[in-house]
């Protein structure tokens, strides 16, 4: 693979070796990765599972490996594990998430104590430069993971026409103590004192500011609403799932309104809805009511036939991940949209 004289060439050696993304890495020498795989206390040749597209086989030895790469902490490490494992459900098809020409990325949510305990981000920047070291070395980690076991190099054969900046990694937490309701990890099984991971891949966050909304919770979800339901995404035409977060005093608002978590997804899937007619005109895509012209992946109680039916933008309410993160000052509210139905879908798994 190549030598080096003294660690301060590792930097360029990376690069050479084609084992960096872009940014600089730390040296991943036998030291570190042997403490870092010691405190996960797990084998260093148990398999984590085949990387796909390249489908390099990755065991915790050389997960561990690209965590100090990244700048991980041991104690960073059974969450890239977790995370890991949850982008190999089949039901996050990482191989077409790592291929597909569509920009989602990879977006890791922390639950539990150890958001406190490790420091994840929660406060303003938190889906960017947060400054929080968990946050970004954890980010990293995985990005190296599917860099270096994967092989999503961009062109090929990763094929996203523009992508965005979480493709770098992006790690963000739930505001356990400034939220009014429950985890998502915890809606989602896990128990509120248990630390969890929560994969999804979604768009970069699409800001919601409340101009012009009173305190009305309906008026105020439908201003979310609006951004979920745009015409070019893709959850407006194949449904799939989205991620919306608010803001802590946002989420207070609505709970002091009587919303609980499961009644903003009910909302919002009321809600968030396009006209058929608008979202597949008449014309040589659909010149007619012949059922070859049809979506196949649109459930069947949607009358194809009917301009007017109001087409939602996901399966149903649960598909709506609601979680409350970001600067506990103002009001406010952000929208990833997802892959669809193709793939990307949360996933989440208790960290042991």
């Amino acid at each position: 693979m190549g030598a080096i004289g003294s660690l301060d060439e590792w930097p360029e050696l990376s690069y050479r070796l084609g084992v960096t993304d872009g940014l600089p890495t730390f040296p991943p020498t036998r030291e570190r990765v042997d403490a870092m795989v010691a405190a996960s206390g797990r084998a260093p040749d148990e398999i984590v599972g085949a990387i796909p597209p390249a489908d390099h086989v990755a065991t915790v030895e050389v997960v561990a490996a690209n965590a100090v790469m990244a700048g991980a902490l041991p104690e960073h490490l059974p969450f890239v594990i977790a995370a890991v494992e949850a982008m190999l459900d089949e039901r996050f098809n990482l191989r077409g998430v790592q291929c597909t020409t569509h920009g989602c990325a990879p977006l890791v949510i922390v639950s539990g104590p150890a958001v406190e305990r490790l420091g994840v981000a929660t406060a303003e920047s938190v889906f960017g430069a947060s400054a929080s070291r968990a946050s970004h070395a954890i980010g990293r980690a995985l990005r190296l993971v599917l860099w270096n076991c994967g092989g999503a190099r961009p062109g090929e054969p990763v094929k996203e026409v523009f992508g965005h900046a979480g493709r770098l990694g992006v790690v963000i937490g739930e505001s356990t103590a400034a939220s009014p309701w429950p985890t998502l990890a915890a809606s989602r099984g896990v128990p509120a004192d248990r630390d969890a991971v929560t994969v999804f891949a979604c768009e970069a966050p699409q800001s919601v500011a409340f101009w012009g909304a009173n305190d009305e919770p309906g008026e105020r979800l439908d201003r979310v609403a609006d951004v979920m339901r745009a015409q070019g995404n893709n959850n407006t035409h194949t449904m799939g799932e989205c991620l919306v977060a608010l803001s802590p005093a946002e989420a207070r608002h609505l709970a002091a309104s009587g919303l609980h978590r499961t009644d903003v997804q009910e909302t919002l899937f009321a809600r968030a809805r396009r006209r058929l007619g608008d979202l597949r005109p008449r014309g040589a895509l659909r010149p007619n009511d012949d059922p070859m012209y049809f979506y196949e992946w649109w459930p069947d109680w949607i009358d194809q036939t009917d301009d007017e039916a109001m087409v939602p933008t996901v399966w149903g309410p649960e598909s709506i991940h609601v979680v409350v993160t970001g600067g506990d000052s103002i009001p406010w509210a952000a929208v990833c949209p997802g892959w669809g139905h193709l793939g990307g879908l949360a996933v989440t798994r208790e960290v042991p």
